[in-house]
């Protein structure tokens, strides 16, 4: 249980995060999908402000809840306030839609919309263990904090 304390469902997800997007990205070559219609700038734009989102969540996820505190205390507040798992929103919300901008691919932003409800899927594991942990408290941060993009989902 330790390791479900310390890493929860990060590793499942980023390995479903990069096989999805490798796929998609393939697919792409493969099946001669057309690309995104964007000048290099604007995605090259896009694509770093992705990065800083991406770092500034995870980042705050880290600040917010540091490693020795998993599983011990219920954060709700900084990072927390807004969305449930930060860490995997930066990656989910901000990098591979920031990435499929940067690639100009159609299939590596689809494989980034499919990657969030997959994530949420395999997150409901980890909501159990902290339901079991914290009971009706994170029952009511549940009802009141969307799991990967504020006021969405």
């Amino acid at each position: 249980m330790e390791s479900k304390r310390l890493f929860g469902s990060g590793p499942k997800c980023l390995i479903t995060g990069i096989i999805l997007v490798l796929i998609a990205y393939f697919l792409d070559s493969f099946l001669s999908i057309p690309r995104i219609h964007i000048p290099n700038a604007s995605a090259n734009i896009i694509f770093i402000i992705s990065i800083i989102l991406t770092i500034s969540l995870i980042v705050g996820g880290f600040i917010s809840l540091p490693v020795n505190k998993r599983g011990k205390e219920l954060v709700t507040n900084k990072a927390f306030k807004y969305i449930r798992h930060p860490i995997y929103a930066g990656l989910l919300d901000f990098f591979v839609f920031g990435l499929g901008f940067y690639l100009k691919s159609y299939t590596v932003i689809i494989a980034g919309i499919v990657l969030i409800f997959v994530c949420g899927k395999i997150v409901d594991s980890e909501e159990r263990y902290l339901i079991e942990r914290f009971g009706h408290k994170y029952r009511d941060y549940q009802r009141t904090t969307k799991k990967f993009i504020p006021w969405v989902y």
